[in-house]
Parts: C-alpha cells; structure tokens; sequence
C-alpha cells in the first residue's frame, strides 16, 4: 500500500533504518564527511592500525545498525564475515551521502561529496585509506582477489542518480529504471559474490546472472512499498512512466494516495516483474558455496512473499 516504507536498503540489503538512535559508547557514526585538512592527520593515525582493530570497528557499527544482517552474517566462516561487515558499511555510507540523516539539501554540496568520496574509492583501490572502515575494506578486498572494483564505482553513479536537481526523480522506461536497480541494489550481490564463493562445477559468471536479479527484485520490492514517502518526502517517483500510462495512473493520484483498480493493476503489473527476478535469483541458490546459500535463502524468504 501506499506510503509504507518498513525497511530501507542499503545496496540491496535488507536492513532496518536507524536514522534517529543514539550511538552506544565505542560505536562511531558511518557518516563520511571529513574536511580534505584532516584527511591527511587520519591517514597518519590510522599508521600502525592492525587488520583485526579495523574490523572490530566495521564489527561495531554492523551490531548497532543491522542487527539482523549482523545475524545472518554468522553463517559464514569468519574471514568471510569480516569482509561481508566491510563491504555492508561502505554501503551503507556511500548510501548516507544522498539518504542520510545529516544529509545537506544543496545538490551542489553532493556532488561535491560524492566527487570525493569516489577519490577516496579511487585511494582505497591504490591501499590508501583514511579510516578503519576503509582498511577493513581494503583489506578483504585483498584476502578475495577476484572482486571487481566496478561495482563501487556504479554504486556511486546510483547515488548521483538520487540528488535532487541534479539527479534523477522521474524513469521514462523500463530500462531506465532497471540501471538505477542495477546500480544500487545488484552491485552489492557483484561486491559479495567473490566473497561468498561457487560451488564446484559453477563460475562466477554463471553465478552473477542471478546474483544481479537477486538485487534488482529485492530494489522493486522496496520501490513498491515505499511509493507514497519517496513522493511525500523526496518528490521522486521510481514507477516507470510508460507503465504508470498504460494503467491510467498519474502523479496527481500518487500524491493523493488513491488506491483504485488502475493503481492495483499497475502494481500487479509490477509485482508479477518482481516476481520474475525472485525465480532468476533462486536458481542461482545452488551455484553459491554451502556457507552462502542459507543467507541468501533466507533474503528470499523475506522478501518473495510479499508478493
């Protein structure tokens, strides 16, 4: 129904937002901005950092921020889950920048923000770093070399896709709205594929087909049940307009929350496209190593029956 919004995604994780809580003694904000003049006195104190401290502190935020994600991550291995932790809170920041709750509303400021945070990408790729965050990250990017770094660059291009003004707040088609899924949602399954591992008999690139519907079923899901706060609060409606035109449904009654049978067959319309991604990404399930099965299983469960 309208204007329900229960779960937020950071990528394409299902995580529960916290924008109001107070942090717990030894638990740091994931909040990225840092002024160009401290970046270099961090890069100095993080001299001397060991691996283990830095993912203590990636540990720390996951239990505040997502508990339940920080439970699922237990069925894998621990090196596993350490970079799992990583790859969550870079998520989870680089979401922050545009959905955050410090978030400035001058797009200008932004695009500036996410201009650097990209160089920072850029840093961490070359095992440059200015946080723990960052070095944990840095450091399972090591321990799985078979990641790519292009999914963290296109999940950066999700978020510009978000800035007002600036951004995207209408999707023509389709396939416009498929590269914004893509890119927010299914990078995240391309950043914890390499992680996760294949079974033998599988490849990565016979597992990453359904990996990437995994997360454009998981975004559509959350598009659907958050149409009426994206438009309230953000002015931006992710229904593709073509079929928001073959069902007879406008902005105007998206704003008024009107529920008629044009609005329910737009939404069967959508379901039933969801609803094809869910099968895509199960049959992906017996590709994944023994250990990541159960966790991906289980995003299935949550989120497939809603439909």
């Amino acid at each position: 129904p309208l204007g329900q919004r229960p779960l937020t995604v950071a990528g394409a994780m299902q995580v529960p937002q916290r924008e109001s809580e107070k942090l717990k003694p030894g638990v740091t904000t994931t909040h990225v901005r840092m002024p160009v003049q401290e970046a270099g006195e961090a890069l100095v104190a993080m001299q001397g950092k060991t691996p283990e401290e830095a993912y203590a502190e990636v540990e720390s935020t996951m239990q505040h921020f997502a508990k339940t994600f920080y439970l699922g991550s237990k069925f894998f291995s621990l090196p596993k889950r350490k970079a799992i932790w990583a790859i969550y809170v870079w998520c989870r920041r680089t979401d922050e920048i545009v959905d955050g709750p410090e978030v400035s509303e001058d797009p200008d400021v932004l695009t500036e923000e996410l201009a650097a945070w990209e160089q920072r990408l850029d840093n961490l790729f070359q095992g440059k770093f200015v946080d723990a965050a960052e070095f944990a990250l840095a450091d399972s990017l090591e321990a799985f070399p078979g990641s790519s770094k292009q999914p963290y660059y296109d999940m950066i291009e999700g978020m510009r896709m978000d800035l007002p003004v600036v951004g995207k707040n209408r999707y023509d088609t389709w396939d416009d709205l498929y590269l914004y899924c893509y890119r927010v949602a299914s990078t995240v399954g391309l950043m914890t594929l390499p992680v996760m591992g294949t079974s033998p008999g599988y490849t990565f690139d016979e597992a990453t087909p359904p990996a990437v519907a995994l997360g454009i079923a998981l975004q559509i899901t959350n598009i659907l049940r958050d149409v009426g706060e994206d438009y309230r609060d953000r002015g931006r409606i992710y229904l593709p307009l073509e079929d928001m035109a073959r069902f007879g449904v406008t902005e105007q009654q998206i704003a008024d929350q009107i529920v008629d049978s044009n609005y329910i067959n737009l939404m069967k319309f959508e379901i039933n496209r969801a609803r094809e991604y869910y099968r895509l990404a199960r049959s992906g399930i017996p590709m994944l190593s023994s250990e990541a099965r159960m966790p991906v299983q289980s995003s299935l469960d949550l989120y497939s029956p809603i439909f």
